[in-house]
């Protein structure tokens, strides 16, 4: 499935500072960083050389070039030259690549800057060529632009936080007293300090080795290393975070905040939920996964060698922060992993997500989210629903077949397991007579689209797993699926065991 463009596109008139705002920009979100200008001289001559020996159509024809070259790579901030806008094509395919933002200047300054500057490539003296040019061009820019920032007298700093700012999506997550904002963008990890409790003096920093983000929440801190992987939500793991807290003072007013994706999420809101019996806790979503699904809700837990988060607590967070560009540096099967817990909101009611940005994709998969936990916060029959697929990746990942070695050298990421059971549960559902054949093949559709399989591990045990999908925290009255039918998906209780035997023998075969 393919979404807008993910880069970040600086528009506007020559002297709005693009260049300068763009570097800012980019060292803020950890994005690379383009400029049209530095690729023309490093091509071998500059644009004022350009326009020198080849004239303006020819500059603008180069300009073009560069431009299309940039943006076929991976996401980054690019400083697009002034001249793109008044190609048609060009303008269309900004649009397409990712969000575009607008430097909107005033006339006077944009000269001002532009005689102080070394030469730039104009036909003549900038206070007769940009007042034309920016009056002709300025509507254009603000036609394609996700959002316009007003430059004249900002430092590049407040820009850069205008940018991060107005480009960011929030969602309520609305719970009365314990209702909380969940704040998804590029870059969004600069406003933690913002979203700590009020009153809070230390944070405690929960993250992995390998996560490459920094947080800063402004307030004495100390980190805390977890290890990687499934093995790492333990009850020791949390008994060992809880004594860290305690040696480095933390106290029931200060804050916990959780940098990674899901592994990060359920341990460290539950080492939150225990300490001080309960300490606030913000988490910093990194990857895809937890961006749409771990970080929230509440639920949190560590698993048992009897089966998955079967020991844990509803702990709401204070505030979650989905940093989009976090995802840049993501594995591709880390990504697709992400993908797995995408999949299952296209059967819960969140249609074209392959057609929105992927900030866009997060919301819309963030609100349905949101809306089913206002409505069920401890996981009624419509929460449930949320675990659509889990129940037999649950047995998948208990059985061993989890992040890290694997058994019989098979390692399941949380959404590739998730996406065998997305499939499962339909073919359940079809033996069912809940669903036809057609069902059965948009479930196929949906889950390779996203590069996924759905095929169960070569030689599990089919009596594994029927014992350990008994113990789903769903299975209240025997075997206990969310499945697909007429009227949606719901939880149905009582499955038989030879229907679902039958379904994993027809999952293997």
């Amino acid at each position: 499935m393919s979404a807008r463009g993910e880069h970040l596109l600086l528009v506007g008139t020559m002297g709005s500072g693009k260049t300068t705002v763009g570097r800012a920009l980019a060292e803020a979100i950890g994005r690379p960083f383009l400029d049209s200008d530095e690729a023309l001289t490093a091509a071998g001559r500059s644009a004022p050389e350009r326009l020198r020996d080849e004239g303006l159509a020819a500059l603008h024809r180069a300009e073009r070039e560069v431009l299309s070259d940039q943006l076929a790579g991976p996401p980054a901030v690019i400083a697009v030259a002034a001249s793109v806008i008044e190609d048609p094509a060009s303008a269309a395919r900004l649009v397409s690549a990712g969000e575009v933002v607008y430097l909107r200047a005033e006339v006077a300054v944009l000269v001002g800057r532009v005689e102080k500057d070394p030469p730039r490539p104009l036909p003549g003296p900038a206070s007769e060529v940009l007042p034309a040019l920016d009056g002709a061009r300025r509507a254009a820019y603000a036609a394609i632009a996700t959002l316009t920032v007003d430059v004249d007298h900002a430092s590049p700093a407040a820009i850069v936080s205008a940018i991060i700012d107005g480009l960011a999506r929030s969602v309520q997550v609305p719970l009365g007293e314990r209702a909380y904002e969940v704040v998804i963008g590029p870059g969004v990890r600069r406003r933690l300090a913002r979203h700590l409790p009020a009153g809070a003096r230390r944070a405690a920093i929960v993250t992995q080795g390998g996560i490459p983000v920094a947080a800063e929440p402004g307030i004495e801190s100390a980190r805390f290393e977890i290890g990687d992987g499934e093995g790492a939500k333990s009850l020791s793991t949390v008994e060992e975070l809880c004594r860290g807290f305690s040696r480095f003072g933390l106290t029931r007013s200060d804050v916990v905040v959780g940098v990674g994706g899901g592994v990060v999420t359920d341990v460290a809101g539950f080492a939150a939920s225990c300490y001080h019996r309960g300490v606030a806790v913000v988490h910093l979503s990194t990857t895809l996964l937890g961006q749409v699904d771990a970080a929230i809700g509440g639920k949190t837990g560590v698993n048992l060698p009897e089966g998955k988060n079967l020991v844990g607590a509803f702990w709401q967070p204070h505030a979650v922060l989905c940093d989009t560009a976090t995802l840049d540096t993501l594995p591709e099967r880390e990504r697709r992993s992400g993908s797995g817990e995408m999949a299952k909101y296209a059967f819960l009611g969140v249609d074209d997500l392959d057609e929105l940005p992927l900030a866009e994709q997060v919301r819309a998969c963030v609100e349905l989210k949101a809306e089913v936990v206002a409505a069920d916060e401890r996981e009624g029959d419509r929460r449930m629903l949320l675990n659509y697929g889990h129940t037999l990746a649950h047995a998948l990942e208990a059985a061993g077949f989890a992040d890290g070695p694997g058994r019989d050298g098979i390692d399941l990421r949380h959404g590739e397991a998730v996406a065998i059971g997305l499939v499962f549960a339909a073919r359940l559902a079809r033996r069912l007579g809940r669903i036809d054949d057609r069902r059965v093949d948009r479930h196929l559709e949906v889950v390779h689209a996203y590069g996924l399989s759905d095929e169960l591990p070569h030689g599990v045990d089919h009596d594994e797993l029927l014992v350990l999908m008994g113990r789903d925290k769903k299975a209240t009255a025997g075997l206990t699926f969310v499945l697909d039918g007429d009227k949606g998906v719901e939880v149905v209780r009582d499955v038989p065991a030879e229907a679902v035997a039958a379904t994993l023998a027809e999952a293997s075969a």
